[in-house]
């Protein structure tokens, strides 16, 4: 009798053993899944970052030479009206 109950007892481990097992498996996969969604955003905001570095100094840029231009512009415009007032 005791060794029947022992028994029972050790399929039922046996039965929760397979369980986790295929539990384990079905994590597994979606922790693959997972990490393949992480890389792919990973990977656009690394592309993020580096078409905002690009924007950024693009406007540094702009930023700058309009810095350099409007002496130019203003000396330009009191010429001209000089020659426009003669």
């Amino acid at each position: 009798m005791a060794s029947d109950i022992t028994v029972e007892i050790l399929k039922d481990i046996r039965d929760e053993l397979r369980g986790v097992r295929a539990e384990q498996v079905q994590t597994n996969k979606q922790l693959v899944q997972t990490n393949q969604r992480l890389d792919v955003v990973e990977t656009t905001l690394l592309d993020l970052a580096e078409q905002q570095r690009f924007v950024v100094r693009y406007m540094r840029a702009i930023s700058e030479r309009d810095a350099h231009l409007e002496p130019r512009v203003s000396s330009l415009e009191s010429r001209v009206d000089k020659l426009e007032s003669k």
